[in-house]
C-alpha cells in the first residue's frame, strides 16, 4: 500500500473554505472512485488550521498515478487557487510513502 501526502497553505483564514472546496467539488469521492484507492482524509492543523493535510490510501503507486491523470483534476487546481496563500510554498509537493506496517480496528496489524 503507498499513502500520498499533499500540503496545502490556505489564505489566513481559509481553511474551512479548502476543506469546503474538496467537498463541494466531490474530491474525495472522485478519488475513491478511481481504481485502487482505498481511502482518502482532508485535514486542518491545530488549533489554528493553518496547514490543510491531503492524504490518501493506494493499493499502488500505479493505482495513485491513474489518480494524477484522472479528469478534472486540472481544473481542481485552478479553481482551488484563490483559496491558497500567494507565496511560493502554498502547495507542498505531493510525497508517497510505502506503508510498512499498519494497525487498526478492521484488522490488527500488517505488515507489508
Amino acid at each position: 500500500m503507498i499513502r500520498s501526502v499533499l500540503s496545502l497553505k490556505p489564505r489566513p483564514g481559509s481553511s474551512q473554505d479548502l476543506v469546503r472546496f474538496f467537498e463541494a467539488r466531490k474530491i474525495p469521492e472522485r478519488a475513491l472512485a478511481s481504481p485502487g484507492c482505498l481511502g482518502v482524509e482532508i485535514q486542518n492543523l491545530l488549533p489554528g488550521g493553518e496547514e490543510v493535510l491531503v492524504t490518501a490510501l493506494w493499493a499502488s503507486v500505479e493505482s495513485y498515478q491513474i489518480w494524477l491523470d484522472f479528469p478534472g483534476r486540472h481544473e481542481d487546481g485552478v479553481q482551488m487557487r484563490p483559496l491558497l496563500a500567494e507565496h511560493g510554498e502554498a502547495v507542498g509537493p505531493a510525497r508517497l510513502y510505502l506503508v510498512a506496517r499498519c494497525a487498526n480496528h478492521q484488522n490488527t496489524s500488517v505488515s507489508r
